[in-house]
């Protein structure tokens, strides 16, 4: 079955409300959520196999095998299959126009760059990055990039209770994590629009803003998208 006509990612550093978001534009008739995370375990057996090649260069690349690194490869193709075969989907959501990635490709590339093993941003790996930045480029329709300053942040990231293993962190260190992530966004959102498709890029401050005001904004921003094309 062909894929919606819309996929959005939200993305973000760690407070700046991306699953809030999420989750009130999941309350949407026309939306469905997906993410890396929660796929149905067939989908994440049938990958583990489909990625070995993808495994072996890895592990020809770090001298051993990184298992966190190993399972964001499994987690990335099980949710480009999904994306293709929305036979996965409950029958109600199968015909839904957008789908809503929280924690998606651009989150898990960012993740490589951030806190994966070296060669992930030493240029070990340049000839993966340019093959599977181009292919989720073309699975993308939109990104939206939320943000806000940090001190807000570091007071959503501590009172949230959903957990974080920099939770108990100085604002500094705290500081650091998002700027680092704010490069490495910023990093891989440039090599998905440096081709010839390239998904539309939308930039939010989530400063004192409700997330059914922003929700709005994204979804103005994907119709704004369809109508372009």
């Amino acid at each position: 079955m062909a894929r919606p006509r819309f996929v959005v990612e939200v993305a973000g550093p760690a407070g700046s409300g991306k699953s809030t978001v999420s989750r009130w534009l999941t309350q949407r008739s026309q939306v469905v959520a997906a993410s890396i995370w929660g796929l149905p375990r067939p989908l994440y057996a049938a990958s583990a196999v489909r990625v070995l090649p993808a495994i072996g260069a890895l592990v020809g690349a770090a001298r051993w095998l990184p298992w966190e690194e190993t399972e964001q490869l499994i987690r990335l193709d099980a949710l480009d299959v999904f994306l293709s075969r929305l036979d996965y989907l409950p029958e109600p959501a199968r015909s839904r126009s957008v789908v809503v990635l929280d924690e998606g490709p651009v989150f898990a590339f960012a993740w490589f760059r951030v806190l994966g093993h070296p060669c992930f941003r030493d240029g070990r790996r340049d000839a993966w990055w340019r093959r599977v930045l181009t292919h989720w480029a073309q699975r993308l329709d939109a990104i939206v990039l939320l943000d806000g300053a940090d001190p807000l942040l570091v007071e959503r990231l501590r009172s949230r209770a959903k957990a974080h293993p920099l939770k108990q962190s100085s604002d500094q260190e705290l500081y650091e994590f998002a700027a680092a992530y704010r490069r490495a966004f910023e990093w891989v959102i440039a090599g998905m629009t440096a081709g010839g498709r390239a998904p539309k890029v939308v930039a939010l401050e989530s400063n004192g803003a409700p997330p059914e005001e922003l929700a709005e904004r994204v979804l103005a921003a994907c119709e704004e998208t369809v109508h372009a094309d």
